[in-house]
């Protein structure tokens, strides 16, 4: 059966890529209309949906063909590792607040507002009869059937000494997804700070809300939360972009070697494709 929220519950901030001021909004949807997002830059909701991405560059961006808004990774993360089907979010502003960084504000705020089943409607699961993979240079993503739960092993790496390589095996439930994912705050290497911000992104990151990874020292606000923190923030990602995809996940194990944005998207794709292929 599918899930929302049983209240409203409210966060406000700073956008972290056009640093302006920035607010959302979660409140309980009554039909299964999947996470939407309502906007006066929108005359209609805006379904959280594969179809309606403009954009991967450091963060998932959504549009109505008009106007767009950005980094909707970490709310989307949140919903999907509590397992919340329908959402409806009002966003003030061109993007959510930063927060600190991850998505335990998103997640803490959804837990407060309750959770509440619809056991009149029915999720769409995405039922895995075989293997897929999909790889592209460095990057690759694996999915295959589970004999039950849902699963992921991620893998990111880094040519940067004070990052190497991290791999993080993760059994995913709300209670595991608030402890040992959400909490993984995003992160940025200091020497593309200043290109980021010529380009318009960036402009609300600082040590509140991001890990800057410097040339001899990583930068965080009291210290790393994870020994894996990169990789544990690439799973909160991921989790996030494969929400788009509308599916509910069950008894499938997920592989991500060198995983992002553009790449999580096009496996969401593939994901989709497979579940619209079974009669």
């Amino acid at each position: 059966m599918r899930k929302t929220i049983k209240s409203r519950a409210a966060i406000e901030g700073i956008g972290l890529h056009k640093g302006r001021p920035a607010g959302v909004t979660f409140l309980p949807a009554e039909g299964p209309t999947g996470i939407r997002f309502i906007s006066p830059l929108f005359k209609e909701p805006l379904p959280a949906r594969l179809d309606k991405v403009a954009g991967t560059i450091r963060g998932t961006n959504l549009s109505d063909g008009i106007n767009t808004i950005y980094t909707v990774e970490h709310l989307l993360s949140a919903a999907a590792g509590l397992g919340i089907d329908d959402l409806d979010i009002e966003l003030r502003g061109e993007e959510p607040p930063a927060a600190d960084g991850s998505a335990l504000p998103f997640a803490t705020a959804l837990l407060k507002a309750g959770m509440r089943e619809k056991p009149e409607q029915e999720r769409r699961i995405l039922d895995l009869s075989g293997r897929l993979e999909m790889t592209k240079g460095g990057t690759r993503y694996l999915a295959q059937p589970a004999k039950t739960g849902v699963f992921f092993k991620l893998t990111y790496g880094h040519d940067h000494p004070l990052v190497g390589q991290q791999t993080i095996e993760f059994a995913l439930t709300p209670e595991e997804y608030l402890v040992r994912v959400a909490p993984a705050r995003t992160f940025g290497f200091s020497h593309e700070i200043e290109a980021l911000k010529a380009s318009g992104l960036a402009l609300g990151g600082s040590l509140d809300n991001a890990i800057v990874i410097a040339e001899k020292e990583i930068l965080a606000k009291g210290g790393l939360r994870f020994v894996d923190e990169f990789a544990r923030h690439k799973l909160l990602d991921l989790i996030g972009d494969l929400a788009l995809a509308g599916l509910a996940l069950k008894n499938v194990y997920i592989e991500a070697e060198r995983p992002g944005h553009a790449g999580n998207v096009n496996f969401a794709k593939l994901l989709l494709e497979e579940a619209n292929g079974k009669p």
